[in-house]
């Protein structure tokens, strides 16, 4: 009788056990635990390293296009999936592979204007090789253009190719507040000063005003590249601030104050 009981007893205690155990493993639900997130910024709109993009214009052609950036006629057209280039229209983008950076004029990075988030895109990650100290803005002193062109012009007069790391369009050539890159910037060089980045805005700012989309887009990738390369404000100037230098670029309606209060967060 008493062996019965224990028997009973035992019997009892394990399913309790096994009642008790279930409950902890499929029982009331306990608080989740508290993860970390990692927010990671929106993908990036402007072409990835691997090459850019070309904007066809009137009379040209594939041939002339990979003449242009030292590719081969075939990786345009693979790149691109073209089978028949009688298709190709004016205004149609075309991508080129990343061969083509060389010598070759600069890639366009998007329409604008750019984000805090699209410029430290467009800046890429930062290149530790590299020792940039001060930023220098510059106008084109024209009313229209691209970096395009300025990289011919700039070649013809011996500069060795466009002289500017960046160009913000004016919605002329290039979208309004579109930054365009050039191949100092790709290759990280100077063009006459050391570790100096300089940038253009397309306009004569002696007889018209920046447009908004390019004020905007200026701000936004001057506090990138202050971010990446810790360039304080006092080191962004115009071009006209440099000692020795006789012009009035960025032009005398400028807003140079206007620029400074807006990254000194005013």
């Amino acid at each position: 009788m008493n062996g019965n009981k224990q028997f009973q007893k035992k019997t009892l205690f394990l399913i309790l056990f096994v009642l008790a155990d279930l409950f902890f493993l499929t029982g009331c639900p306990r608080p989740a635990m508290r993860t970390s997130r990692t927010y990671f910024a929106p993908p990036c709109p402007v072409q990835a390293p691997q090459g850019f993009y070309h904007t066809l214009e009137k009379g040209q052609t594939v041939y002339h296009i990979a003449k242009l950036y030292h590719v081969s006629v075939n990786e345009i057209m693979v790149a691109n999936n073209i089978h028949n280039v009688s298709g190709l229209v004016v205004g149609q983008k075309l991508f080129i592979p990343q061969q083509g950076y060389g010598q070759a004029p600069p890639s366009r990075t998007g329409t604008g204007p750019v984000s805090p988030e699209d410029a430290l895109c467009i800046i890429g990650p930062k290149h530790n090789n590299s020792y940039w100290r001060t930023i220098t803005v510059h106008h084109s002193g024209t009313f229209q253009g691209s970096a395009r062109g300025f990289d011919n012009n700039h070649r013809h007069r011996g500069m060795g190719g466009l002289f500017y790391h960046f160009v913000i369009g004016n919605g002329t050539a290039t979208g309004d507040g579109e930054v365009e890159v050039g191949f100092r910037w790709i290759r990280q060089i100077k063009s006459n000063r050391p570790n100096d980045i300089n940038i253009c805005l397309v306009g004569n700012f002696d007889e018209q005003d920046v447009s908004q989309a390019q004020f905007n887009t200026l701000v936004n990738m001057i506090r990138a590249l202050q971010q990446e390369y810790d360039i304080p404000n006092s080191n962004v100037r115009q071009h006209r601030d440099i000692p020795g230098k006789h012009t009035d670029c960025p032009g005398k309606r400028f807003p140079f104050q206007r620029l400074m209060d807006a990254l000194n967060g005013r």
